[in-house]
């Protein structure tokens, strides 16, 4: 009688623990995907025949997004978040940057945010990946690493590794890992890292860590003594520098280090949005004297009006500055916001920047020809 009670009860708790992770999955996940990462305006996006044409010519590159930290199944066409691959395609773009989101703390803010506190467990248990990652920001890179290897291999997607992936046909995603403090090591784990896919690396997410001070940390430090040992390193595997949520002085040291172009991924500029999320004149100036790109969000907190209007006056704003040679689109697609549009309405920005009097060559420099060059320097042969 005591065996089948504990028969039952043990039945009975597997059957529970089944019910909850599919409801955590397939129910709260989704609908917190799908709340969190919404869109101002929904598709169809109209613009003319002769717009989408030339924007379907031109290559065309986003800086940043965070798909992969929700378990979505960006194979197929889905109806909420912003990214998935037909959607890439429809929008017409080449190059899509996936940013790897490790860590993100309970309580955060632009201006002083800790490390103490983590909700990505939770997520990445309702999203049904290996206990490995519930815990660990290194196990959930390098998990969301292989996923996007995997995607790869069963869809029209190619994975930018080298120079020559930038040229391959369709849509191709490069692997970005959003603070390095999931590292957790210094050469051999950037070596790790290297090996298992990522070819660019912002030095901070939302709070300081061991390679640099993050522009919302507590702190706001300059790069640390292993930070510094790290830069010419990634420089010679040919992954990029990403210094989107670097602090002012990790920003500064940084490029005094650099000897080749860097991103800054996605953002805002003060001149149309103020806020210490986004750069001042002094910085874009900065970005300017070398062959680096700003890549300009589509977010409120990036642009203020987020509109189409109100990225384009960003994007403009970032020209009279830093010139046409320093800018691109990092739109922060799926990372907690709510955008004007998703991957499909980026013609739009095609045909706003075209009617404000830009040249289809400088045109093509914003969409994308920036992004490529940088790349195509940076990356391995």
């Amino acid at each position: 009688m005591n065996r089948l009670l504990l028969r039952i009860g043990f039945l009975s708790l597997i059957t529970l623990v089944v019910i909850t992770l599919f409801v955590l999955r397939f129910i709260v996940l989704k609908d917190v995907d799908s709340k969190n990462n919404a869109v101002l305006n929904v598709e169809p996006y109209s613009v003319s025949a002769e717009i989408r044409n030339f924007h379907q010519q031109v290559f065309v590159a986003d800086l940043h997004a965070d798909s992969l930290l929700w378990g979505r199944d960006i194979r197929i066409r889905n109806r909420f978040g912003h990214i998935d691959i037909p959607r890439l395609i429809e929008g017409g773009l080449d190059l899509q940057v996936f940013g790897v989101v490790t860590q993100v703390p309970k309580v955060r803010n632009y201006n002083s945010t800790n490390n103490e506190s983590d909700t990505l467990p939770l997520l990445f248990i309702s999203s049904w990946r290996s206990p490995v990652t519930w815990f660990s920001p290194k196990q959930r890179a390098l998990a969301q690493a292989a996923e996007l290897e995997a995607l790869a291999k069963q869809s029209e997607l190619t994975l930018v590794l080298k120079q020559q992936d930038l040229t391959a046909d369709g849509v191709k995603g490069l692997l970005s890992l959003e603070g390095m403090h999931a590292l957790q090591g210094g050469s051999d784990a950037l070596k790790e890292f290297y090996l298992a896919g990522y070819r660019m690396m912002g030095l901070t997410h939302f709070f300081d860590n061991q390679i640099a001070g993050s522009a919302h940390g507590v702190n706001k430090g300059g790069l640390t003594e292993l930070g510094r040992a790290l830069i010419p390193q990634m420089e010679s595997l040919g992954i990029t520098i990403d210094l989107a949520h670097a602090s002012p002085a990790a920003f500064r040291e940084t490029l005094e280090l650099a000897t080749k172009p860097i991103v800054v991924s996605h953002g805002g500029v003060q001149g149309t949005c103020p806020g210490n999320r986004n750069l001042t004149d002094e910085q874009i100036g900065a970005v300017a004297k070398n062959a680096d790109v700003i890549g300009i969000g589509y977010w409120k907190s990036a642009v203020c009006d987020p509109s189409v209007k109100g990225v384009v006056k960003a994007i403009f704003y970032t020209i009279k500055v830093a010139g046409i040679d320093h800018v691109g689109l990092g739109s922060d697609f799926d990372g907690n916001v709510t955008t004007p549009f998703d991957t499909t309405g980026v013609p739009m920005l095609t045909e706003a920047l075209l009617a404000q009097g830009l040249s289809r060559e400088d045109v093509s420099k914003v969409l994308g020809g920036n992004v490529f060059r940088v790349l195509k320097s940076n990356l391995p042969e």
